[in-house]
């Protein structure tokens, strides 16, 4: 099993050329659905490829996707049954699994649990959670009390039947869930993950008793220590499971009927991909599913920049995400929150805040300018798309501040109404507010790029990160519009803008590698570790890998095979995952290894090391990806600094609170090592970068946009 190398793909006045592309004419498609629009990446077999941007549709999100293939499908004159007859792959970012939690609109779950242990779901960590603020309250149970019910069984802490199963007990459980109208259930006993029989055999009976209830147990879903996480991460796989299952189900359907016959995979929570059929009964793994592929593709495009260190920002219609990647990977987390429940898997460590494009402007009750976290989502939208919009958002201000194109907006789809901006923040901030609309829509601008500095400062310098030691990737349509300010307030000296930038989240679908996450628990001090029982399941997680991928159609020459542990000193509470070497069989030559790894890595994470301290192992972990083909770079001959020949004309825009004739550039037209000063605005068809004064942007050698301050 050995990795291919890969590499992104690159735009070059409207489409992407790659070099050594196949000749193959098979298309390969990104779709990432975000909260006002719906992204295509479209890649041609011989490296030609185009951007669509069509409306997200909140009430079925397949309708805005079929809506943007059909758009496509009629760029290059086709029907979209032949258009998707071409089509090898479509890799799809979706925001399903995370909304429904979010909005509560999962399955009517219930949840089986060890006798005695009914409420450790719902007590959580027995503690309050924001210990400063004596209002906060925990969100709603996902399972009410009343839909919980407990079934004599017990294993103990070394894996051995204490108690056996009652199965009457599954089996009145299941009458319970029937005439309460459930539609999943989540089954996790207190010490199945050392033993899952007692899980599984209360799997069959429900399935049994519950024909057609989604069914899924801890042992599958997390199998390792710490009870309230695992409840509640297998609690969110029931609630979300149904809703995403019918969701992929509606898709494959849909896009079978229209002619596609090629591999669907869906983006991972963190950051690799999975076939639909594995995403079905692992909907957990969904979660954040939109934004994850951003962090791998922002490593992408600044290592072309030679930084391995990145700060990718996503500024969307509803959200602005945050990522960090450092030394070349994206960090993971396996203590995250998705609307105040509890994940134990690893994700990607994203930090959002509701700073979008159609993030709500208004004056709180102190008189208090205030954006977001409300969104005017894709219907009505904001006030300036004249779709029965009243109230300002960041839109409006961005289009008042002159940043935007009124007759060139989201890929020319409509035409901004200017008017219903400035009525909307005249009338909902700049009154209230005793401001003229002008300095009303300046001050949306630095609320905005304040509220995102923050976000970005809370992955970086409250995490002990220096931010001016990283290169910032901007994505989504409005992030280059604010991108630059941002960099400033932070010290950040380099960022790098996609041309792609718009539909970032959608180009990384094609850079992401199927990956799927193992681990197992097994609490040992290393003086006294069972290096044979550890390296069987080693072995065991190894096999269940490769047969996974072998499944997704993956080579055993494309396999990468990454093996970890979690270590803790003991009597500490946290562990630290390191890297573990094994080759079919652990060595006390390893451990050894391990030890010092864990106490180096401790060190750097706490800024101390106890060296000779007795330590443990806590869990085994594999990471398996599945290299996917990907396009190559390509780039292309210099033009010169002069970018004159792009220069469209100017138009009037705020600066430095001066309303000033700025100049504006077609972004397509721009060539390698073309550069422009600030104050500038260059105008893409799905995203604009505003360039403000002190700074200069140069193309890089595939046409993407190097900002850094002027010398």
């Amino acid at each position: 099993m050995r990795s291919t190398s890969s590499s992104a793909p690159v735009q070059r006045n409207g489409v992407f050329l790659m070099a050594n592309a196949s000749n193959k004419a098979s298309r390969r498609i990104g779709i990432d659905i975000g909260g006002t629009f719906t992204d295509l990446f479209v890649v041609e077999g011989n490296g030609e490829s185009r951007i669509y941007k069509s409306p997200t549709t909140p009430h079925d999100p397949s309708v805005g996707l079929l809506n943007g293939l059909t758009k496509a499908a009629d760029s290059f004159g086709e029907s979209l049954e032949d258009f998707l007859g071409g089509v090898s792959t479509i890799v799809h970012g979706t925001t399903i699994a995370t909304n429904a939690v979010l909005t509560r609109q999962g399955a009517r779950t219930g949840f089986v649990t060890t006798h005695g242990f009914r409420d450790l779901l719902n007590m959580r960590r027995g503690i309050r959670e924001r210990q400063n603020d004596s209002k906060y309250a925990p969100p709603a149970p996902l399972v009410p009390r009343n839909l919980i019910a407990t079934v004599r069984e017990r294993i103990d802490v070394s894996g051995n039947e204490v108690v056996a199963l009652h199965e009457e007990d599954v089996r009145a459980a299941a009458r319970q869930f029937r005439e309460q109208g459930v539609e999943a259930v989540a089954v996790s006993y207190l010490w199945s993950f050392l033993d899952p029989a007692h899980e599984q055999r209360t799997a069959e009976i429900l399935r049994e008793e519950l024909p057609g209830v989604f069914i899924t147990i801890s042992s599958d879903v997390v199998p390792q220590i710490r009870a309230y996480e695992r409840h509640s991460t297998t609690v969110l796989n029931a609630f979300v499971g149904p809703k995403l299952r019918n969701y992929l189900a509606n898709i494959e359907q849909q896009l079978a009927d229209r002619g596609f016959g090629g591999t669907l995979l869906i983006v991972q929570s963190n950051g690799g991909v999975m076939s639909p059929e594995i995403a079905s009964d692992s909907a957990v793994n969904a979660l954040m599913s939109g934004p994850a592929a951003g962090p791998g593709a922002a490593l992408q495009y600044a290592r072309r920049h030679g930084s391995e260190d990145v700060i990718t920002v996503d500024m969307g219609g509803t959200s602005f995400d945050v990522a960090l990647v450092r030394d070349g990977e994206s960090l993971l987390t396996s203590d995250s929150e998705i609307g105040g429940y509890r994940v134990a898997l690893p994700m990607l460590d994203i930090h959002t805040v509701g700073a979008g494009g159609g993030s709500l402007v208004w004056v709180d009750s102190g008189g208090i300018l205030r954006v977001g976290p409300q969104s005017a989502t894709a219907n009505p939208g904001p006030a300036c798309y004249g779709r029965g919009g009243e109230n300002p958002t960041t839109t409006d201000a961005d289009l008042l501040m002159g940043y935007l194109n009124p007759d060139m907006f989201g890929d020319g789809a409509f035409t901004l109404d200017v008017e219903a901006a400035r009525t909307a923040v005249e009338e909902k901030v700049a009154k209230p507010l005793g401001l003229s609309v002008t300095e009303a829509v300046e001050g949306i601008y630095r609320v905005v790029n304040a509220t995102m500095a923050e976000a970005v400062s809370a992955v970086s310098v409250k995490r002990g990160v220096d931010p001016r030691e990283f290169t910032m990737v901007v994505a989504g349509g409005a992030g280059p519009i604010h991108a630059v300010p941002i960099a400033q307030e932070l010290g950040i000296n380099r960022i790098v803008v996609p041309r792609e930038s718009s539909v970032f989240c959608a180009v990384g679908t094609l850079l992401t590698d199927l990956k799927h996450l193992y681990a197992r628990t097994f609490v040992s001090d290393m003086d006294s570790l069972d290096l044979d029982r550890v390296s069987e399941l080693y072995r065991e997680m190894r096999d269940e890998a490769v047969e996974t991928l072998r499944s997704e159609n993956v080579e055993d020459d494309a396999i990468d095979l990454f093996f970890s542990a979690d270590v803790r000193y003991i009597g500490q509470f946290t562990e630290i995952e390191v890297p573990v070497t094994f080759n079919g069989e652990l060595t006390p030559e390893s451990i050894k290894q391990l030890v010092s790894d864990f106490e180096a890595k401790h060190e750097a994470l706490n800024g101390y090391a106890m060296p000779g301290e007795a330590t443990e192992l806590i869990n085994v972990r594999l990471t398996s990806l599945g290299r996917t083909a990907k396009p190559a770079l390509a780039d292309h001959a210099s033009a010169g600094e002069d970018p004159s020949a792009a220069r469209k004309g100017t138009r009037e825009a705020i600066f430095s609170g001066s309303l000033i004739q700025t100049d504006v550039y077609d972004g397509l037209a721009l060539r390698r090592d073309n550069r422009i000063l600030g104050p500038a605005i260059i105008e893409q068809p799905t995203t604009t970068v505003v360039l403000i004064e002190g700074y200069a942007m140069t193309v890089d050698s595939q046409g993407h946009y190097v900002i850094e301050p002027a010398n």
